[in-house]
């Protein structure tokens, strides 16, 4: 079988997940400052360059890459369509998404899974995850991991690399099938919280700040720039994280996120949301995800409930959990 690995290109860091003999290697570096604006490469080159460093020093063996894409890189949509053929789907795909991107939809690729519960609810319609994502985005990324010494195998949503780690906590306990359950990634410039009902999608929300905003108000605290800060966060320097400047941040974040779940047990037709689970680099700040936790009453948990056993007690995990999505995504292909 060849070997993948699963990689997330977030804000300021990359995150790489890849097979070993003893389980799961995961890997999150710290990025060059403005490497992405957007979503988007500001220097292929320096990608590149980044990405080549990355392997050879950290000793990346997979070749095979699986990159998932956040949701400022792709549209993803839960739609139901009448019943048609995959011939038919894939004319009227970009028809779904002609509201959201811009320019010409000939600019952009598609592709979708079939939804097989809410098809087995209603067996007259054809109920679709699908995506639209930049043709020349995926060009510009097929080049810079060619460059890099990998090769782009798939990309697929953040939705769809959760979706399928969920699949496989359900195996594992079946119980867990019906648990309404909501994910907090808590990133570098955005929060987003993605709903499940055991394994399958329901809905999702951004909330456009994330650990920027700590970055900043450590900056501002101690008369630095914003990417001195970054470290200074990541190492908890002089204590930075308990300050008033950051609890300010940390009480914004969980005021945003409560409404989030609110709303999401307001709009449930059976039950409310029964636990919360912490990802991304923020899910590594505790003061943070302790606040958040103490303002919402549902039962919070870390990354390692969310992840196989080989991956749970790794230091990476919260940062690297799409790119585990991603790996297992490609060895299930």
């Amino acid at each position: 079988m060849a070997a993948y690995v699963g990689i997330d290109i977030g804000g300021n860091s990359c995150k790489m997940a890849e097979r070993s003999g003893s389980g799961l290697r995961l890997l999150a570096e710290h990025m060059p400052e403005n490497m992405i604006s957007l979503g988007q490469v500001t220097s292929p080159q320096t990608m590149t360059t980044f990405l080549q460093g990355l392997r050879k020093e950290q000793g990346v063996r997979a070749r095979q890459a699986v990159l998932v894409l956040s949701s400022s890189q792709t549209f993803f949509r839960h739609v139901t369509l009448p019943k048609m053929s995959a011939e038919e789907v894939t004319l009227n795909l970009p028809y779904e998404f002609r509201d959201f991107v811009s320019g010409d939809t000939g600019e952009y690729i598609y592709d979708y899974a079939v939804d097989p519960i809410d098809n087995a609810r209603d067996p007259e319609s054809l109920s679709l995850f699908a995506a639209a994502v930049s043709r020349s985005f995926v060009t510009t990324y097929e080049d810079i991991l060619n460059k890099a010494g990998f090769k782009l195998k798939s990309v697929i949503p953040a939705p769809m690399a959760f979706t399928r780690l969920l699949n496989e906590r359900v195996k594992a306990d079946p119980s867990l099938a019906d648990t309404n359950l909501v994910l907090v990634d808590i990133g570098y410039s955005q929060v987003v919280m993605t709903l499940f009902k055991g394994s399958h999608y329901e809905a999702s929300k951004v909330i456009d700040f994330g650990c920027n905003e700590i970055d900043a108000a450590i900056a501002n605290l101690k008369g630095i720039d914003a990417y001195t800060a970054s470290s200074y966060k990541y190492s908890n320097f002089e204590d930075v994280l308990d300050s008033d400047a950051c609890q300010a941040v940390y009480d914004r974040l969980a005021i945003e996120v409560s409404k989030v779940v609110n709303f999401y047990n307001f709009s449930s037709q059976d039950k409310d949301v029964e636990q919360m689970y912490f990802l991304g680099g923020g899910a590594q700040i505790p003061q943070l995800t302790n606040t958040i936790s103490q303002a919402i009453d549902v039962t919070s948990l870390g990354a390692a409930a969310l992840l196989p056993k080989e991956a749970a007690g790794a230091e990476n995990a919260p940062i690297c959990t799409l790119a585990i999505g991603g790996l297992l995504e490609g060895e299930a292909m």
